[in-house]
């Protein structure tokens, strides 16, 4: 077990130390990582999330308490960070920020992981995931960054028409509807797909490598450490806990494992820019998370997968 765990993830930490190494090597001018970033996330992710979801057999997978579980997790760990606010002495736009890094999860890496470990099956489960959680972790997050964010006040109906049109949410969409109505596509149509979708995880992975920033984790370095560790250490317990208390088991127990011990999303800096958060430590925890992460999902495989 744990020599084919470091078979599937080897090549996919491989592919973001890669990542990091074009960043260092300054063979792409710095700018250029944004756009390609930008590419693959809201480029080319949909159509890979349409193409899993759209072939999906979804009558082996208990689906109902497959998405319950993940609903209250993420909506657990929002409890958690919510509880801890009276004992933490810290500005509030601070406590916004680490209410996302507790919070968010970087999907498409744990899409790459999911392939890699699972196939298909890790596939489509990693994206049902991503479709509940798109919607219900931007409106925790923007709920946060409202109330306590030093930022112009957000209008709900702004955000929920952002949410609802975002690509990966449409192209998850259009997937469902393709699948539940049987509705056959050309073979032309489902290879161009395909292959946009498997150029999305390459350079999702290399973005990743690419935006890590070890200069940032100096900013509130014990605050850091604190989110990090509900992060990686308490998130996966609290997925995989729910998930084992709804009967859940097997391959699709291990894909809430993994989401609960996901690092955090780079839309968290970008959010708290916008609204007011502190942007500064979203970027260390970013970083951080995702170093650490390193070991602690082949600790936590291990232990529990």
């Amino acid at each position: 077990m744990q020599a084919s765990i470091v078979s599937a993830l080897v090549p996919v930490f491989g592919v973001i130390f890669v990542g990091w190494l074009l960043r260092r090597s300054s063979l792409l001018p710095d700018d250029s990582w944004a756009p390609i970033s930008r590419l693959a996330y809201l480029g080319l992710s949909p159509a890979l999330l349409f193409s899993s979801i759209s072939h999906a057999d979804l009558s082996n997978i208990q689906l109902g308490s497959f998405i319950l579980a993940a609903v209250l997790g993420f909506l657990g760990m929002a409890a958690i960070t919510l509880a801890l606010k009276p004992f933490l002495r810290i500005p509030d736009p601070t406590y916004t920020s680490l209410f996302q890094a507790t919070c968010r999860w970087n999907g498409l890496l744990i899409l790459a992981l999911g392939i890699a470990l699972f196939g298909d099956e890790g596939e489509i489960l990693v994206a049902l995931v991503m479709v509940v959680s798109i919607p219900l972790v931007n409106m925790e997050c923007v709920a946060a960054l409202s109330v306590w964010g030093d930022g112009a006040k957000p209008k709900w109906d702004s955000i929920l028409y952002r949410i609802l049109t975002n690509p990966l949410i449409l192209g998850s969409a259009a997937g469902g509807i393709v699948n539940l109505g049987n509705i056959p596509l050309p073979g032309m149509v489902i290879d161009t797909v395909d292959l946009m979708g498997q150029a999305a995880l390459p350079l999702i992975l290399l973005s990743v490598g690419a935006g890590l920033n070890f200069t940032a984790m100096r900013a509130r370095p014990r605050l850091l450490a604190l989110s990090v560790f509900i992060k990686l250490m308490i998130g996966p317990l609290v997925f995989y806990g729910i998930g084992r208390a709804l009967g859940i088991e097997g391959v699709p127990l291990t894909i809430l494992l993994l989401t609960g011990a996901s690092p955090g999303a780079a839309s968290a800096y970008v959010l708290a820019k916008q609204m007011g958060g502190d942007a500064p430590y979203s970027a260390g925890d970013i970083t951080a998370s995702a170093l650490f992460c390193f070991v602690t999902i082949p600790f936590w495989l291990w232990a529990l997968g």
